[in-house]
């Protein structure tokens, strides 16, 4: 299914919209301090600077649906996840928060504050989410008959659907991330191997293609949309904060190696990195399963 010009026209407007309203325009409110790490925990973002960028958002999605229309509630989606992955590529590395607290209490400390933070990013998207759907069902005239009614190869309950979705997508974008971002990597005989912080863009691509991976076989498989992969980021953001954030880990860690060296690659990305290229990663992965299936259809 080849997109038309003017599909891309408004798959472009959406992220735009999203990257200038989101992204950019209350940068003042969310800017990191000293460190320039972008994280809650940095203390630089009040409840009133969420409150604004989460209307912000709902703003933004509702704008790029009318762009979208018909198709606003498919695409204007993708603004909010776009304005985040902007504030996203403007941060600091998570090692930098480790070269000014470099004790092992300390970085405890820093993943035990992290490990519910994806839930506030995650709500400023589901804002952009809420928006698009308004606007949608303003704007839209007339039912629009998508292809993505595709039968998967396992049917199941819709809770099952959901359960598989997330845990799933938990593990496979876990491994998959550890692949794709790992940088210079040295052995160590405690935790097996340590591997230096990766890049933003190399964290950004890994991110959006292990969750690509995940929408694509949840669509495939289990009928899965693109929602529940895209909810599973928060829940490996705790996963990552408790499973590799430990006192002895990070002890060894502290004591062994420079702090821009980590456990596994995952550990090394922020909240606001796998939430926003996470969502942005689902949507597009749910869409190339669709893809797929209709060239699967013709070539039949």
């Amino acid at each position: 299914m080849e997109l038309s010009w003017t599909m891309r026209f408004r798959i472009i407007a959406s992220f735009a919209i999203g990257a200038v309203l989101l992204g950019f325009l209350p940068w003042g409110l969310v800017k990191p301090s000293a460190d320039g790490v972008f994280a809650y925990l940095s203390g630089s973002i009040s409840a009133g600077d969420l409150l604004i960028c989460g209307v912000l958002a709902f703003v933004a999605g509702f704008l790029a649906s009318i762009v979208s229309t018909p198709y606003g509630a498919q695409i204007g989606i993708i603004a909010a996840p776009a304005g985040l992955a902007v504030w996203s590529l403007r941060s600091a590395m998570l090692s930098k928060v480790f070269q000014m607290t470099p004790a092992a209490g300390d970085r405890v400390k820093v993943y035990s504050s992290l490990k519910f933070e994806g839930f506030l990013w995650l709500a400023i998207a589901v804002c952009g989410f809420l928006g698009a759907l308004m606007a949608d069902e303003i704007f839209r005239r007339k039912p629009v008959e998508l292809p993505d009614k595709t039968k998967p190869v396992f049917q199941m309950p819709e809770f099952l659907v959901i359960a598989i979705s997330v845990i799933g997508t938990v593990f496979v974008a876990n491994f998959l991330i550890n692949i794709f971002a790992l940088d210079v990597s040295y052995s160590d005989p405690q935790l097996a191997h340590v591997t230096v912080q990766p890049a933003s863009f190399q964290i950004a691509f890994a991110v959006l293609i292990a969750f690509a991976a995940c929408g694509f076989l949840a669509k495939i498989l289990i009928g899965s949309r693109a929602v529940w992969p895209a909810t599973a980021s928060v829940v490996l953001i705790c996963y990552t904060a408790i499973g590799y954030g430990k006192n002895d880990i990070m002890a060894h860690l502290s004591a062994s190696w420079p702090a821009n060296f980590f456990i596994r690659p995952v550990a090394a990305v922020l909240p606001v990195q796998m939430v926003a290229f996470g969502c942005l990663g689902a949507v597009w992965g749910y869409w190339l399963a669709v893809d797929y299936h209709l060239w699967r259809t013709q070539q039949s």
